[in-house]
């Protein structure tokens, strides 16, 4: 399977998306992701953007332990409600996914 690729510049907004969403995540259980929103969309609308950075919290939940799950949940909730397109997410996923188990 062939990596899904981002521009130089859209992969240094991804990693601004993904630094958010990881302060989310950190901020635990009684952070509501609706709170970071606005912060997301200031950074980026791009669906294919936060659906790159969604694919790679996808692929987490997938290999990762069952409590992993539950602390990504946020993370995922977040990008979704900022509109990540999950088609993009799907295809990072299957290709982190794909490289790991090769």
């Amino acid at each position: 399977m062939e990596k899904p690729e981002l521009s130089e510049a859209q992969r240094a907004i991804a990693g601004r998306v993904a630094a958010v969403v990881d302060r989310v995540r950190a901020d635990g259980p009684a952070a509501d992701p609706a709170d970071a929103l606005p912060a997301l969309r200031a950074i980026s609308r791009d669906p294919v953007v936060l659906g790159d950075v969604l694919g790679d919290y996808l692929h987490r939940v997938v290999a990762g332990a069952q409590a992993e799950t539950v602390a990504y949940w946020p993370a995922l909730e977040l990008l979704r409600a900022a509109g990540a397109d999950e088609e993009r997410a799907a295809a990072k996923a299957a290709w982190l996914r794909g490289r790991t188990t090769a």
